[in-house]
């Protein structure tokens, strides 16, 4: 730990400092973090100089007392600085990293809605700064209990938002931030990936947030035993009706046993989360959670019908091009076969037919053959003209002459005798 959190931490009233877990930061203990909030309560401006020492301190962030920021992290999950981890601990202090497959989510989120929205005027985006109204905090305070500061934001995991002109990105988004404080359009969904330190203000105080805000859609995921010890994995919807979030129920004919399925008016069509199905074997059950494969975040495309995701789209573009290699492959063998089969054919029609058709006619008939195929029994039909020669034009040529029709060549007449003088 470094001297902005250390210098803060003292031992308890008692003068005894408790048993601790072995994995435990004694600095970071429920006990000590309330002492140094209570400390920070008497002392804000001292406080503040303290950080104004930090290389990523930000002028412009509102920093809250019940947060931990040092050189190389914080545990506010709103901090944005470049560089900066994000830390969670328990009460006791054991200290566990923002999970790496939660930060993966997050991207392939924002990429699934980005694609699912091409046709809306919405965007898509992740941990992007939000400020909100003055009343819509002190509103959410209010309920819940919390002590927001008015003039922090948050940053969602999953946002979308309405498509911004240059000029007003430049009025509503100064810097990056949706400043709804600002009038800019409410963002219609907001998706929040739980994780166990924050899990409780995210279903909570959030989702009074949101409500209050005027977000039409709010979902809440948990990649498993973040609400509680052993919850599943789940996907929890909320849509806003006469100003007031009601919990969604996923589509019975549509959900499967470890998906379930809901229907988003926001995009249009039906969404999900799918766990990874490797996350069943034993050796990825053997890793820590954290480098576990994320669950893929999917909506259904009626016109492909079939479930979507970048992931998903690579695969079926690797399927398909697996499709075309095998079909040009078998185009490939037949025409060789076929190709064979044509020369073995071609062979006998010159050693066989060599003294009864003409050297020309035989030209004329390879040719045909190898443009249109030969016959089917092409070899029978080479032995039925040794039989009967005069009909080899209607025997190897099928639908090219006639030999009693009118497209048969003339037969050359006896030449006339000279007349005499």
């Amino acid at each position: 730990m470094n001297t902005v959190v250390q210098e803060r931490t003292r031992t308890l009233p008692n003068g005894h400092m408790p048993e601790l877990h072995p994995d435990a930061e004694p600095t970071m203990t429920r006990a000590a973090r309330e002492e140094r909030i209570a400390w920070r309560r008497e002392h804000l401006a001292e406080w503040r100089r303290g950080l104004e020492n930090l290389g990523h301190f930000d002028p412009e962030f509102i920093y809250d007392i019940t947060h931990e920021y040092d050189y190389e992290w914080t545990t506010d999950p709103d901090y944005g600085a470049e560089g900066v981890r994000l830390l969670e601990f328990d009460e006791d202090g054991v200290v566990s990293p923002l999970e790496k497959r939660a930060r993966k989510l997050q991207e392939r989120m924002a990429d699934a809605a980005a694609d699912a929205l091409t046709h809306a005027d919405l965007d898509a985006d992740y941990e992007l700064e939000v400020r909100f109204r003055t009343d819509t905090i002190e509103h959410a305070n209010r309920t819940t209990g919390e002590s927001h500061p008015v003039r922090k934001g948050v940053r969602p995991d999953l946002l979308v938002l309405t498509m911004l002109s240059e000029r007003e990105r430049e009025r509503f988004m100064p810097k990056g931030i949706l400043r709804l404080d600002l009038g800019a359009p409410v963002p219609p969904l907001v998706l929040e990936v739980l994780s166990r330190g924050w899990a409780g203000r995210d279903l909570d105080y959030k989702r009074v947030l949101y409500e209050a805000a005027g977000v039409g859609e709010y979902l809440v995921y948990d990649l498993g035993g973040k609400r509680w010890e052993d919850s599943p994995q789940e996907l929890l919807m909320y849509r806003l009706t006469d100003g007031a979030y009601h919990r969604v129920e996923p589509e019975p004919q549509r959900s499967t046993a470890n998906s379930d399925v809901f229907w988003s008016n926001v995009f249009d069509t039906y969404i999900r989360f799918l766990p990874d199905t490797r996350e069943i074997s034993a050796e990825v059950q053997r890793l820590p959670e954290e480098n576990r494969p994320p669950p893929r975040f999917q909506w259904w495309d009626a016109r492909q019908d079939r479930w979507r995701d970048r992931e998903t789209d690579r695969e079926h573009e690797r399927e398909a091009e697996r499709e075309r290699y095998d079909r040009k492959l078998e185009e490939t063998r037949t025409a060789s076969l076929r190709e064979g089969e044509i020369r073995t054919v071609i062979a006998a029609l010159r050693e066989f037919l060599g003294e009864v058709v003409a050297p020309a006619d035989l030209d004329r008939i390879e040719t045909i053959w190898h443009r249109d195929g030969p016959p089917t029994d092409a070899l029978q039909r080479v032995r039925d003209v040794l039989r009967t020669p005069n009909q080899w034009r209607s025997l190897l040529l099928p639908g090219e002459f006639d030999d009693n029709g009118p497209n048969r060549s003339p037969t050359p007449s006896d030449p006339k005798p000279p007349k005499g003088r």
